[in-house]
């Protein structure tokens, strides 16, 4: 049975039409939308960069740890909503020392209450904040490490200048607030000590872990793809942070990197730029009990 040149082309234009609209679900309806909930802030349709968001720490005075609220502008555009809580013996100048505790990019700093109730109980002044596009803190779009080096710095600036900082100063990042601590100790000297808690290290790697994480499909150019539509919708400058990016670490780290995790380019080639008497690995543990103690055991170290 032979076809009409006629029904041909509109076999033709159909396929076409098929394949067109294919390309632009793959390329642009779906990792639009992809990216906005990988790299957006929860409720970002919510979301009103007008308006400023309360300081509210109503699950912390639940938790029944006395706090200070704060705010710090980290740049023209960025607002981070802080706490600071006094050591158990209620005298800041008594401390053992000033814990920072950075949330991960799936959280907030409310997801920190039962590690910083810890380290007031153990007489450690503690700082919790939203990271940028979260919580409390402004912003539509979280980063993918410079940005939050860089609001980190700014909060510890703040510290600085009213005398809220007792050394040593401990930053503990989980996730990009790892890589947060990471990045600004490479340029801070007023941060001693950092715990890094499955950092990304780098985009490359950040990227293939939240697609993982947040059920996203593959498809050809994923990656470069992906980053073109963040670029476009956070309108930041960030740069890509590739392998050979990575830097050696600055001062005294412990870093706590999944099992699966271990043998990853990206973490044997920070430890093998590191100084090994700066770096010391271990396994993530599990709860914040096993946490906890690793870490304090990691900040009596040399004391």
């Amino acid at each position: 049975m032979k076809i009409s040149q006629q029904t041909k082309e509109i076999i033709n234009m159909v396929l076409f039409v098929i394949v067109v609209a294919a390309l632009v679900i793959v390329y642009i309806v779906y990792p639009l939308g992809r990216t906005k909930a990988i790299m957006g802030r929860v409720g970002l349709d919510d979301y009103d960069e007008d308006s400023t968001i309360a300081n509210d720490a109503a699950a912390w005075v639940e938790a029944e740890l006395a706090q200070d609220t704060f705010r710090v502008e980290a740049d023209g555009l960025t607002t981070l909503a802080g706490l600071y809580l006094r050591p158990d013996s209620g005298v800041a100048d008594s401390a053992r020392g000033t814990v920072c505790l950075i949330h991960g990019d799936d959280d907030d700093r409310d997801a920190m209450i039962p590690l910083a109730r810890r380290f007031v109980d153990s007489g450690f002044a503690v700082v919790a904040y939203d990271q940028r596009a979260a919580g409390r803190s402004s912003g539509s779009y979280h980063g993918v490490g410079q940005y939050e080096a860089s609001d980190f710095q700014a909060l510890v600036s703040y510290l600085e200048l009213r005398q809220r900082i007792i050394h040593p100063l401990v930053a503990v990042g989980f996730t990009l607030g790892g890589d947060a601590a990471l990045l600004a100790t490479a340029e801070d000297k007023r941060i001693d000590r950092v715990v890094a808690i499955d950092p990304y290290l780098t985009t490359r790697r950040m990227q293939d872990i939240l697609r993982k994480r947040h059920d996203a499909y593959w498809f050809p150019f994923y990656r470069t793809i992906m980053w073109w539509w963040y670029d476009m919708r956070s309108s930041y400058a960030a740069s890509y942070r590739d392998y050979d990016d990575i830097k050696a670490v600055a001062c005294p780290t412990l870093l706590l990197i999944s099992a699966d995790a271990s043998d990853d380019r990206e973490v044997q080639r920070l430890a093998d730029l590191s100084d090994p008497a700066l770096l010391e690995m271990k396994t993530t543990p599990d709860g914040n009990d096993q946490l906890f103690t690793e870490i304090l055991s990691f900040m009596s170290t040399g004391e």
